[in-house]
């Protein structure tokens, strides 16, 4: 993939762990992974259904949230893309979007909610970061 030498890298539903060599490849840290070294450093960027520092890593954020809120633990949760770091779901907020939780809401109509913000959000911040990026 980084032979292609993408504007960017979009991890969307990507429920997996990269690797730290792909990390430095992107960074230009390491060019082991491509033969050649990339013309600048490649950002990459993650969707979390979760608030910043709330259910990292969880594979079913969207569900902890909701038990949460049911518990009166937590009022609101959210939408985190973020850049890719070595540390799971700790990069740098690109958008945060919140989102209240309602009252008498099942756990199916939250989920749709959080897809459908999630949709949006990834869009925006995907053209927020090409933005910043030089060509």
């Amino acid at each position: 993939m980084l032979r292609e030498n993408p504007d960017i890298v979009v991890l969307a539903g990507w429920m997996h762990v990269l690797s730290d060599g792909f990390l430095d490849a992107v960074n230009g840290k390491n060019s082991s992974m491509m033969g050649d070294r990339l013309p600048r450093p490649v950002p990459v960027i993650n969707i979390h259904p979760a608030l910043p520092g709330t259910f990292d890593g969880a594979t079913n954020a969207i569900v902890l949230a909701y038990e949460a809120f049911q518990r009166g633990e937590i009022t609101k949760s959210g939408i985190n893309v973020h850049r890719v770091i070595k540390e799971v779901d700790r990069g740098e907020s690109v958008i945060v979007k919140e989102v209240e939780m309602e009252k008498e809401e099942s756990l199916e109509s939250f989920e749709q909610r959080m897809h459908r913000i999630e949709w949006e959000v990834i869009v925006q911040a995907t053209a927020k970061v090409l933005g910043e990026t030089p060509s």
